[in-house]
C-alpha cells in the first residue's frame, strides 16, 4: 500500500469548495483532478496540527487525483507538519505563508517550482526542495526565522527576490547545482550571515566562489561535501488511523524507497509517515545530502499491520541544543545519563565520554557531527 489511500467525500455545495473528505476541503479543477482549497470561515483558516495529505479522494463515484494546493490554502492556518503526496505537482502562491507553527514539510517530487511566499513565516527548521525544482520564487521562505538547514537540486536554477530575507538561523545550504543559482536581485539573503554552503567537488566550489554572491565572504562559506560517516538516529512510533511515523529531523535530509525499490519521498522534515496496510511492509531509508547518499547507513523501516496495537514506549530524552561558536562546541539541556560522541566528516572519532561538561573545544574550520544520546547535529566550527 502506497500513499494512495482514497478519502471518501461528502459534497459541500454550501461553500466555495466542492468536496470535504477527511477534514480537507478540495476544488474540482478537471475531470479527474482537484485542489487542496482553504478552510477558511468567520475569518479563520481552520486547519490545524498533522495534515498527512492523499494522493486521491473518491466523490460522487469519481475517483480524484489531488494535483495541487490552491494559493493561500494553509495561509495563517495552525498546521504544525505537513507530508504531500507525489500526485501534487504545483502549490500556489503563500500556500503556508504565516502558518507560523508550522515546522516541518515534506515536499512532492514531481514539483517544479517554488512559489512567491509559499512558507514565508513558517517555523519550519529543514526543508528539501526535491530534483526537478528550477525556481525559488520571491520571498518563499522570508521571515523563516528558525530555518537551519535547505538542501538544494541540481537542477535549480534562479532564486527570486527576499527567496531567504531574513532567515536569521540560516547556517547551511547543501547544494547539488554544479551551476550557481542565479539570484534575482542582491537581496536574496538579505538580512542572512555566515552560511556554510556545502558543495560537490573543488570545481564546483571555484565556480561558487568566482560568482558575484556566492563568492561573497561575509556571507558566504563554501564547504566541499565529504557526505556523513556517522549512523544517524531513526525512531519508529505507531500512531492512529493507520499510519507509523518515522521519526527523522536531525539537521539530516533522507531519500525513502518504497517496496518495489522506487524513490517516493526526499524530505529533511521531522517525521516521515508510512501508512499500515493489510501485509508487513519493508520501506528503506538513506540518508543523504542530495550529492552523496549514504547506503552503507542504511536503515530499514516496516509498517506492521498489528502495530497499530503495539504502541512502543515513549522515548522521554530531553530537548537538547548543540552549536558551534569561536572553536567550541556548546550543548544546552539536560544531559544527565548520556553520552557525547563527536565526528569529523570522514568517521574518525575525536571526543567519546559522558556529557558531563557542556562545552567541547575543538579545532577550528572543520565540520563535526555530534551525537548526544540520540540527538545528533552538524556543526560547522570557524
Amino acid at each position: 500500500m502506497t500513499l494512495t489511500a482514497l478519502m471518501l467525500c461528502t459534497t459541500n455545495r454550501a461553500t466555495a469548495q466542492d468536496i470535504l473528505a477527511n477534514g480537507i476541503y478540495y476544488n474540482i479543477i478537471s475531470d479527474t483532478q482537484v485542489a487542496v482549497a482553504p478552510a477558511f470561515y468567520d475569518g479563520v483558516n481552520h486547519y490545524e496540527g498533522c495534515i498527512i495529505l492523499p494522493e486521491r479522494v473518491y466523490c460522487d463515484g469519481v475517483n480524484y487525483d489531488v494535483a495541487a494546493i490552491a494559493p493561500r490554502a494553509f495561509w495563517q492556518s495552525a498546521v504544525t507538519e505537513v507530508q504531500i503526496p507525489n500526485s501534487v505537482t504545483m502549490i500556489g502562491e503563500a500556500a503556508f505563508a504565516d502558518a507560523d507553527q508550522l515546522t516541518s514539510i515534506t515536499l512532492p517530487l514531481g514539483l517544479t517550482a517554488i512559489s512567491r511566499y509559499m512558507l514565508a513565516g513558517t517555523a519550519v527548521t529543514n526543508v528539501v526542495l526535491p530534483e526537478g525544482v528550477t525556481d525559488i520564487g520571491m520571498g518563499a521562505f522570508e521571515d523563516c526565522t528558525n530555518l537551519r538547514t535547505v538542501f538544494l537540486p541540481m537542477t535549480l536554477q534562479t532564486i527570486g527576490e527576499r527567496a531567504f530575507g531574513y532567515c536569521i538561523c540560516l547556517d547551511e545550504i547543501y547544494s547539488d547545482a554544479s551551476n550557481p543559482p542565479l539570484t534575482l536581485g542582491d537581496d536574496a539573503f538579505e538580512g542572512c550571515d555566515n552560511i556554510h554552503v556545502m558543495l560537490a567537488n573543488r570545481n564546483t566550489s571555484l565556480d561558487y566562489q568566482d560568482d558575484p554572491v556566492w563568492g561573497n565572504e561575509d556571507l558566504f562559506s563554501l564547504w566541499i561535501d565529504e557526505g556523513l560517516a556517522v549512523l544517524p538516529a531513526m525512531r519508529q512510533e505507531n500512531m492512529v488511523e493507520n499510519w507509523t511515523a518515522l521519526t527523522l529531523g536531525n539537521s539530516l535530509a533522507y531519500k525513502i524507497y518504497g517496496p518495489d525499490g522506487y524513490l517516493i519521498a526526499t524530505t529533511a522534515a521531522d517525521r516521515y509517515f508510512l501508512p499500515i496496510g493489510a501485509q508487513s511492509t519493508d520501506y528503506l531509508v538513506v540518508p543523504t545530502t542530495l550529492m552523496y547518499d549514504e547506503e552503507d547507513l542504511q536503515l530499514i523501516a516496516t509498517a506492521e499491520p498489528t502495530a497499530i496495537e503495539e504502541l512502543e514506549e515513549e522515548n522521554n530524552e530531553p530537548q537538547l541544543t548543540i552549536l558551534g561558536l569561536d572553536g567550541t562546541i556548546y550543548i544546552g539541556g539536560d544531559t544527565h545519563g548520556l553520552w557525547t560522541f563527536i565526528y569529523d566528516v570522514y568517521g574518525n572519532l575525536w571526543y567519546e565520554r559522558p556529557s558531563v561538561n557542556n562545552w567541547i573545544s575543538l579545532p577550528g574550520q572543520r565540520v563535526y557531527i555530534v551525537k548526544v544520546g540520540d540527538t545528533v547535529r552538524k556543526v560547522f566550527l570557524n
